[in-house]
């Protein structure tokens, strides 16, 4: 009877907790739009230059939220798997559409990637890209920009398919893609987010020719932040153009 009473007492405090929990949780809900160019430069057969340009915006009052520059350089060690240096620079904006602040945050971000296709058929592919980021974020007092940087870690994990519809052999084909990508945050900095982020997307690919393609895609971005019971859960629809340019 003791070890029964015991047992509910336990059980009872876990419920109260998870409740707690949950009572203080804090979740912002928003919607953007993004719009990005993403251009690949082909020097050799295993040498290849990327680089994207990701502007993204609230849709409430059109208020713009992130500017992001990517540079990578890519290195083909076999036939369906590349590695990747790069650098990162970003704007952020303030993260509330309401914000009457005009501050502008500056991060610069070294990374390393690997990448490995899995080509299962003609149309069926299956893509994996593991990513180091080495963030650099400008100290701020929220109101002001100061002297220094801050500094943590971000692993991320890209799970990504990929399947072609229509012609098999067609020249210009379209292209569903669907993706999952986790990401952790370490460092001396992080306290309660260790878990950063997590993104699902959905898109469809239309090429155009060799050298263009265009995708319309639906991201859904949940997000924790610094303070750990507070979260971002992100409505994102994305436009990219992609444009490759042989050497």
């Amino acid at each position: 009877m003791n070890d029964i009473k015991k047992y509910s007492l336990t059980f009872a405090i876990l419920i109260l907790g998870f409740r707690v929990l949950a009572q203080n949780k804090e979740i912002t809900h928003q919607n953007l739009y993004w719009a990005r160019y993403y251009s690949q430069l082909i020097f050799t057969e295993k040498i290849s230059w990327h680089n994207e340009i990701d502007n993204r915006t609230f849709f409430e009052n059109n208020r713009h939220h992130h500017l992001i520059i990517h540079s990578r350089l890519h290195y083909k060690i076999f036939k369906n798997a590349d590695a990747a240096l790069g650098l990162t620079y970003s704007l952020q904006s303030p993260q509330d559409p309401n914000s009457i602040s005009n501050l502008i945050v500056p991060e610069i971000r070294p990374n390393q990637e690997f990448n490995y296709l899995i080509l299962v058929d003609k149309r069926l592919a299956i893509h994996q890209r593991l990513r180091l980021d080495e963030r650099f974020f400008r100290k701020n007092n929220g109101i002001e920009l100061n002297d220094g940087y801050d500094f943590n870690f971000r692993l991320r994990y890209r799970l990504q398919i990929s399947y072609k519809i229509g012609p098999i052999e067609s020249s210009k084909p379209t292209t569903l893609k669907m993706a999952n990508e986790l990401m952790v945050n370490a460092g001396k900095t992080i306290v309660n987010n260790h878990f950063d982020q997590n993104r699902v997307y959905f898109a469809i690919e239309q090429t155009f020719s060799k050298q263009i393609a265009i995708e319309v895609g639906y991201l859904k971005w949940y997000q924790q932040r610094a303070t750990g019971y507070q979260y971002f859960d992100r409505n994102i629809i994305r436009l990219t153009m992609y444009h490759k340019m042989m050497l």
